[in-house]
Order: C-alpha cells, then sequence, then structure tokens
C-alpha cells in the first residue's frame, strides 16, 4: 500500500518556539519566544527502522531520511509559515510489513495559527485540525514528543535560526 504522507511531514515538523536569552522560560514559555524562523535538527523514533532501505534500520529518522527539511517561520501575530519536504511512505503488505519512504523533491507550504498556553502549544494548519504537544524549552531549542502516523512516538527538537 503507497500512503502519501502529507500529514506525516506535518506532524513531523509543526512543532517549534524558543526562549529568552536566560532559561526562565524552560518549562513556561511565553509567547514572545516562540517568535522566529526554526528548523528540524533532531527526529527519533523509539523504534530502529530502515526507511531508506540501506540495510541498517535506525532511529535517527533524519539519518534514515537526509533529504527531508522542515522550517517554519513564526510571527507575532500568531500565524505561522512552514516549508516542509513532502514525503511518499511505501507499506508493503508482507507479514510484517515493511515501511520505506522517500522525498518527493515537492516543497509543501503550510500556513495557520498557533497559541500557546501553560506550556501547551496548539498549532492549527488552514483547512486542517488543531494539534496540542506539551514543550519543552531551552536558550536555543524546543523539544517534545509526537504521534506520528506508522511510526509511534516520535522525540522532535527544533533549533533557532
Amino acid at each position: 500500500m503507497k500512503t502519501n504522507f502529507f500529514l506525516f511531514a506535518i506532524s513531523f515538523a509543526l512543532f517549534f518556539t524558543s526562549c529568552s536569552s536566560d532559561d526562565d522560560n524552560v518549562g513556561n514559555p511565553d509567547m514572545t519566544s516562540l517568535v522566529g524562523t526554526w528548523e528540524l535538527t533532531s527526529a527519533s523514533g523509539a523504534l530502529p527502522v530502515d526507511l531508506n532501505m540501506d540495510g541498517s534500520a535506525s532511529t535517527n529518522l533524519l539519518e534514515e531520511l537526509p533529504c527531508f527539511e522542515d522550517t517554519i517561520v513564526v510571527s507575532d501575530d500568531n500565524t505561522y509559515n512552514q516549508n516542509v519536504t513532502q514525503i511518499d511512505v511505501n507499506i508493503s503488505t508482507d507479514l510484517p510489513p515493511v515501511v520505506t519512504a522517500d522525498c518527493t523533491g515537492l516543497i509543501l507550504e503550510v500556513t495557520g495559527e498557533w497559541s500557546l498556553e501553560s506550556g501547551e502549544l496548539t498549532f492549527t494548519p488552514t483547512g486542517m485540525d488543531p494539534k496540542t504537544v506539551m514543550i519543552t524549552l531551552t536558550q536555543t531549542t524546543l523539544s517534545f514528543t509526537d504521534e506520528v502516523e506508522d511510526l509511534g512516538a516520535v522525540d522532535l527538537v527544533f533549533t533557532r535560526q
């Protein structure tokens, strides 16, 4: 079965933030700390997968899909613009099923609105349902765990650019 994973790419990369120049916002970020440009720098799954079929399974999803990129620009008017690599995922009918993925070469542009309350970041992509995650911040990174279809729990890290 072949699945176009537009939602995979969105889930994989919809979340971002930062904090002020000190660590006061760790665990309690404020809305002004979200404004800026963010890049996905780490995506780790709970179980090793061999998405690129190189014979070596890894929990490092960016190693498995080095072509995958995601950049998000967060504006102070509570909107965002995201450019993310589109991914095609193939799931075999074999038992057990084999999951492979490839970047299509297309960049998807996603826009929407965001809100932040008590450390919960909610994104509402235009025309899609909202998604909320609990975030952890340092001075330069945002971390959270998200459920990604067919991959389970994925730990994501975005870095301020």
